[in-house]
């Protein structure tokens, strides 16, 4: 504790990362300004909010044109099939 005689004793142990900080994020505000009433509600909040739905409307012609070359399979002349050991190490 931080007394007259020592005044740092507290401010020590906050920067030198001593005591333990056990807040969670347990609410969150909703966009209609309401709070998350539970912990499974929070995380779906947080998980639409940080991975929101793909929609193609959005997507410019850049993004457009990279979803069609990841789909089209690479083929060049020197392309060879993965051996069984290099599958193996893999995994």
């Amino acid at each position: 504790m931080t007394s007259s005689t020592n005044p740092w004793n507290e401010e020590y142990k906050l920067s030198a990362a001593k005591r333990k900080n056990k807040s969670q994020i347990t609410t969150l505000r909703k966009p209609d300004g309401s709070l998350t009433a539970y912990f499974s509600e929070t995380l779906k909040h947080m998980l639409e909010y940080f991975t929101p739905e793909d929609k193609e409307d959005d997507d410019t012609h850049n993004n457009k044109l990279a979803i069609i070359q990841s789909q089209e399979p690479v083929d060049t002349i020197d392309d060879k099939d993965f051996t069984l050991e290099e599958i193996r190490n893999a995994i």
